[in-house]
């Protein structure tokens, strides 16, 4: 039953995909047709205008009113050619919406898949785990008349030893990099496809403004595509931004995690407003002392915030503070 539920859990997001690129070709062949109909009337018309010509010198060389039983047909050729434009246009502006929407999917397939792998592997890591466990367990001891006296329990002190270099933390931090990397890079890439966006609206915006004579509607349309390009372009360049901060914080804590190793690792549930969930989310992203809470700077806190999702809780329950006051009392000033 769970290998069904891992296949679905795998087959969704590509199915949907799929179905977004269908839409996106299907979409592109019926432009194709709408050109050729704007082609067929633009020969029509070229040729209607063409025969409507030579009737009139034909007329003026008579020195007689010219019979011209096609300005109807020009004008009716006129207003097909001005309706096919007005759909191709309009098609053109789905087509980008449907364009950035597959990208987007695309997107977020990738970042689902990643964060498939980490759940499958940390399925996979805790039921090894257990299985150890289940192999190593002692047997249970023959029963006694009278039962031992019961060990008094030692008071656990709020500092322990950090784990050695490479133990579960340290790796759960560096899966933590690797993806963000990869949302980063997935990002960056969307963004050179929603430039060429913009500069296709700002060149069309153009054009239309030259054409003869004007289309005031395919304007306004144009400009409107050409605002909804520049929002979707701000936000990715904002996303970009925030992922970039984050990576390079969690960088400079791994690279520092290797001169920890001889540092006590502190109770951060002391700081008010920390709990256990958030103290173990902290520790995953190499947070296990308070003298790393209390030496924040602006980026780091604003990348934890973001990571852990606690806004500005930090700022308004006076983490940092608390840290230092914790720090300084139980290791001395900090330097």
């Amino acid at each position: 039953m769970s290998s069904f539920l891992w296949l679905l859990l795998y087959l969704a997001p590509l199915l949907g995909l799929t179905a977004a690129l269908f839409a996106w070709f299907g979409w592109s062949w019926r432009g194709n047709d709408l050109q050729k109909r704007i082609d067929s009337l633009t020969a029509q018309l070229d040729s209607a205008q063409a025969a409507l010509t030579q009737a009139k010198a034909e007329a003026a060389a008579a020195n007689t009113a010219p019979q011209d039983p096609t300005d109807g047909e020009l004008q009716k050729l006129r207003d097909e050619l001005k309706s096919a434009q007005s759909a191709v246009r309009l098609h053109q502006d789905e087509t980008a919406k449907a364009r950035e929407a597959a990208l987007a999917l695309e997107t977020e397939t990738t970042r689902l898949l990643a964060d498939l792998e980490n759940v499958r592997a940390a399925h996979a890591s805790a039921q090894e785990e257990l299985a150890s466990l289940r192999s190593a367990a002692p047997a249970a001891p023959p029963a006694v008349e009278e039962a031992a006296p019961a060990k008094p329990k030692r008071k656990r002190s709020p500092t322990a030893k950090l784990k050695a270099p490479g133990s579960a933390p340290s790796a759960t931090l560096r899966e933590k990099i690797t993806d963000l990397e990869s949302r980063l890079n997935a990002q960056q890439a969307g963004l050179g496809t929603l430039t060429q966006e913009r500069e296709e609206w700002q060149l069309r915006i153009a054009q239309l403004e030259e054409q003869k004579p004007a289309d005031p509607a395919a304007v306004s349309l144009a400009r409107r595509s050409l605002s909804d390009s520049d929002k979707r372009l701000a936000a990715a360049k904002t996303e970009i931004e925030r992922l970039q901060n984050q990576t390079r914080v969690l960088q400079r804590v791994e690279e520092a995690a290797a001169g920890l190793t001889d540092q006590p690792e502190d109770d951060l549930t002391q700081i008010k407003g920390i709990k256990k969930i958030t103290s173990e989310q902290l520790r995953a992203h190499g947070i296990r002392t308070w003298r790393q809470i209390a030496e924040w700077n602006e980026q780091e806190l604003q990348a934890y915030s973001e990571l852990l999702a606690f806004k500005n809780r930090a700022t308004r329950e006076q983490w940092q503070q608390q840290a230092r006051a914790l720090h300084e009392a139980a290791h001395g000033a900090l330097s």
